[in-house]
């Protein structure tokens, strides 16, 4: 079924989706006018294009549904359906790869009852059930909690939060990507799996001109820090990686020196009362909670990471919204004899940039070459535990 032969018209008894008509025009344009509506909208919405709402509706099939650039309709209530109270849409539609984006907004004074999850749970009825789709993505500007609730409420999950997307608000906006497979509902093999996450993090000073000469073309050192993330999954695979805070094409986030997973590189743990022990070939790392709660101030400058290989990959940074245990820490890197090592001073001590005073010879990113930057003290540490889901 390709989705552009016929308007949808849909309905769940309470809730009505469907082609908007010449009469609506006066409510669309009070609808569109409500400034709280549109706060956390983008401001090229197509019922925005032209201030006579006449002709929205009127051009609506020649500029997006004749063309296949979307479907724009109006919702209703069964108890008045003759009165426009939100516009639902869908855009992106890709019919060779069975996918397609949804978007809907709601007049303010029916917020509250419900009506956002019905429509939505009635759009994807219809795009998965009736049109064969596969999957559905949505995107929803960060503060909006309202919207993510509803897409959770449906079944949708945040595969991409943090990205950086053009609003029309005159700077890049962060937007959470929310994701709905049909798989998901029929068990298949992209259903979601939720993996048991203890993640362990620790972050070191070292001097920030040796680590400017680490760096690739186009990557400029923020601060003198090398951080070690490891993480214990589901109690058996362990993962570690090592990063560095760096800005490039206009993002802050942590640039991959290394990464390595047990299954390959001979990683261990054990545990001992409050204390966990990570050991490899090259590095031991040792944790112990203190029952001490807060946050990460570093995380607040941190909009994802950056993997070098044949192509560069930025993956958005992860949101983690569980309590961080601070804990003692104490590590040492042994590719080589006197690699970097240090041990916590019990407390979270801030790192700041500091300006280039001396060029070191550029040498390869590599986690040797990392390691072998001398330790000037550790900065803090801390544990999270949480369920990740994956798919």
């Amino acid at each position: 079924m390709n989705i552009y032969e016929k308007y949808p018209d849909l309905t769940d008894g309470t809730v009505i989706i469907r082609k908007m008509s010449d009469s609506d025009a006066d409510a669309l344009a009070q609808f569109t006018s409500n400034a709280e509506v549109y706060r956390t909208l983008p401001t090229f919405l197509y019922e925005l294009k032209y201030e006579d709402k006449h002709k929205v509706i009127a051009l609506a099939d020649e500029e997006l549904f004749d063309t296949g650039e979307g479907i724009l309709m109006g919702i209703y209530l069964t108890e008045d359906p003759g009165h426009l109270v939100g516009i639902a849409e869908i855009y992106n539609y890709e019919k060779n790869k069975a996918k397609a984006s949804i978007g809907y907004r709601l007049d303010s004074p029916v917020w509250g009852r419900g009506i956002a999850t019905r429509a939505v749970a009635l759009l994807k009825e219809y795009l998965i059930g009736d049109a064969g789709l596969r999957t559905i993505t949505a995107h929803v500007l960060k503060d909006n909690a309202g919207s993510k609730k509803t897409l959770l409420k449906n079944g949708f999950v945040c595969k991409y939060p943090d990205l950086l997307e053009d609003w029309g608000f005159g700077e890049l906006m962060l937007t959470d990507k929310f994701s709905f497979k049909r798989d998901w509902m029929e068990g298949g093999a992209d259903k979601l799996s939720d993996t048991e996450v203890e993640q362990f993090v620790m972050a070191y000073e070292a001097e920030q001109d040796r680590i400017r000469a680490i760096l690739p073309e186009g990557y400029t050192s923020l601060r003198p820090v090398l951080r070690i993330n490891s993480e214990i999954r589901n109690e058996s695979v362990l993962y570690l990686e090592f990063n560095t805070p760096v800005e490039a094409d206009g993002r802050r986030g942590w640039l991959n020196i290394a990464n390595w997973k047990s299954t390959n590189d001979g990683i261990s743990y054990e545990r001992s009362g409050g204390t966990v022990r990570i050991t490899a070939p090259f590095l031991t790392l040792t944790y112990t909670g203190t029952g001490v709660t807060g946050g990460c101030p570093a995380e607040k400058d941190n909009q994802g990471c950056y993997y070098l290989g044949g192509d560069i990959e930025f993956r958005p940074a992860e949101v983690i919204d569980q309590p961080r245990e601070f804990c003692d820490c104490e590590f040492r890197w042994s590719f080589h004899e006197g690699d970097a090592g240090g041990k916590s001073q019990g407390r979270t001590i801030p790192a700041y940039c500091e300006p280039a005073a001396k060029k070191y010879e550029k040498t390869a990113l590599s986690a040797e070459n990392a390691a072998a930057i001398p330790c000037r003290q550790v900065l803090g540490a801390y544990i999270v535990r949480f369920v990740r889901v994956t798919g």
